[in-house]
This record gives C-alpha cells, sequence and structure tokens, in this order.
C-alpha cells in the first residue's frame, strides 16, 4: 500500500514537471530600461557644472566687439574658440557664435549731455563758455582737435559741421561787402578795389574763427537735422547710404553755400546802394 501510494504521488510530480516544461513557456521578452546619461540631455557639459545657473556678465567699450560661444564648448567661455566648428562638422548643427559690437554714441546723445550740462541748476556756465573751454588752444582735454572730436561725434555732425562754417563765411562775405561798399561807395569787383576788399575781409575771417566754438555748438544742433535729410533722400530715390551722403553733401554744403552767398552779397549790395558790378565806362 505504502509502496502504491509512493507511486503514484512520483507519477503525479512527473506529470506536474513534464506540464510546466520549459517547452510549454511562453514568456515575454524582458525589457530592461536604463536610466538615461546624466548628460544626454544637457547642453552644457563641462562648464561650471557645480553652478545652478551659468550667467556671464560683460562690458564693451566704445566701439568695441566681442564674439561670444553658443555651443557651450569652447575652452575660453564665454568667449568664442571656434569650438563650434567642429560640433557643426560631427553634428551636421548649424551653430555659431553671437557677435556683438558696442557703437560709438550718437550725436544726438552728445547734444543732449551738451545741453544738461548747460542747464544744471546752480551751473553759470553757458554752452559757449563751455564749448571755448572744449576747444582752448585748438585742442580738447582729451587731445582731439576740432574735426577729430566731430569725426569721432559721426558723419551727421561733420557734414553739419561744413555747412555751418560754409553760412558762416558766407554771412562774412556779406557783412565785409556791405562794409567795404558804404565806406568806399565803390563795389568790390571794381578794377583796384579787390585788395582792399580782401583787408576787409581778413579781419571778419579772423572774427569767424573766434567764435569757432558757436560753430561748433550749431553744428551740434544741426547734426540730427542732417541725418534726417541723409534718411529722407535714401528712402525716397532708393540710392544706396554713401550715394544719398553724396547728394546730400551737393546740395547743402555746395549747392546751399552759393546759394547763401549770392543772396548775401545781393542784400549787401541793396542795403549800401552799390551795385554788385560796376557800370562799363
Amino acid at each position: 500500500m505504502t509502496c502504491l501510494i509512493l507511486t503514484s504521488v512520483l507519477l503525479l510530480i512527473a506529470v506536474a514537471i513534464d506540464g510546466f516544461s520549459p517547452k510549454h513557456l511562453h514568456l515575454a521578452p524582458l525589457r530592461v530600461q536604463t536610466p538615461p546619461s546624466l548628460f544626454a540631455s544637457r547642453i552644457n557639459q563641462s562648464i561650471d557644472l557645480d553652478s545652478p545657473k551659468v550667467a556671464t556678465q560683460d562690458k564693451l567699450s566704445e566701439g568695441g566687439l566681442n564674439i561670444y560661444c553658443r555651443c557651450w564648448k569652447s575652452g575660453t567661455f564665454p568667449l568664442c574658440d571656434g569650438s563650434h566648428k567642429a560640433h557643426n562638422k560631427e553634428t551636421g548643427d548649424n551653430v555659431g557664435p553671437l557677435i556683438v559690437s558696442a557703437a560709438k554714441p550718437d550725436v544726438d546723445d552728445v547734444d543732449d549731455s551738451v545741453v544738461d550740462d548747460a542747464t544744471t541748476d546752480g551751473e553759470k556756465t553757458t554752452i559757449l563758455g563751455k564749448l571755448k573751454s572744449m576747444f582752448k588752444g585748438g585742442d580738447n582735454a582729451d587731445g582731439l582737435t576740432t574735426k577729430e572730436k566731430l569725426a569721432k561725434m559721426g558723419l551727421s555732425a561733420l557734414l553739419s559741421y561744413g555747412f555751418v562754417s560754409n553760412m558762416s563765411y558766407a554771412v562774412t562775405l556779406s557783412l565785409s561787402w556791405y562794409g567795404f561798399s558804404t565806406k568806399t561807395g565803390l563795389s568790390p569787383l571794381a578794377p583796384g578795389q579787390w585788395k582792399p576788399f580782401l583787408a576787409v575781409y581778413a579781419g571778419f575771417y579772423v572774427f569767424n574763427n573766434i567764435i569757432r566754438p558757436l560753430r561748433f555748438g550749431a553744428s551740434v544742433v544741426v547734426a540730427k537735422y542732417f541725418d534726417n535729410f541723409v534718411n529722407f533722400i535714401q528712402n525716397k530715390t532708393k540710392l544706396s547710404r554713401k550715394l544719398s551722403i553724396a547728394v546730400v553733401v551737393f546740395l547743402a554744403n555746395v549747392c546751399g553755400t552759393f546759394a547763401a552767398m549770392g543772396l548775401g552779397v545781393s542784400i549787401a549790395s541793396t542795403a549800401s546802394g552799390v551795385p554788385i558790378f560796376p557800370p562799363k565806362v
């Protein structure tokens, strides 16, 4: 009896084992998901990794230029060292640097500073006085001459200074013409009168140089209108910036100067009662 029971148990165990044989198992393949790499989703993989945020502050001097890294691979970060080229070649990316330049101050900024300085409460120095001190001895405090300072301020200031100077000399010519004609009763174009007239004009010319700081101040004010005029010509004619400037120079500094001289001499002649061209004998 005991043998029969043992035999039955062994048979059941054998059947059970055969029923759960590995050939009858249908297990789904095991998929192991490994955790993502620490740097798989990071742009920055080497710079200041211990910081919660990489922030950089920089300051450019006037007229300066810096080239900043945007690929986070530069060895001179935040400045670019060209590492983006190898990165683009390896990955097919198209990342490039950020180029930042500090432009020189606009003429409007200089104008505002002059006006603000001259109108400060309790300050009795006039704009003319400030300009005279700026150009005392023909040089500025920083060693720049009048033309060099105007060049530093921009092309519009140079153009306006030329225009203002031409208008100033046109007025000087007219005053000289009026004074000479009134005193002598003759036109400077009369025979033998040109050299005496130039002597009178020389006195006004010296005075015109004395008031150079005033001409400079006027050119600073007029500069923004020159810039607007250039932009107007460029927008209306679709010319390039250089050609638009050339048109403005021709209209204002050439045509305008001759027109002002002609008008001034005509007024001087009328006021003195002496005709411009002496009558033929």
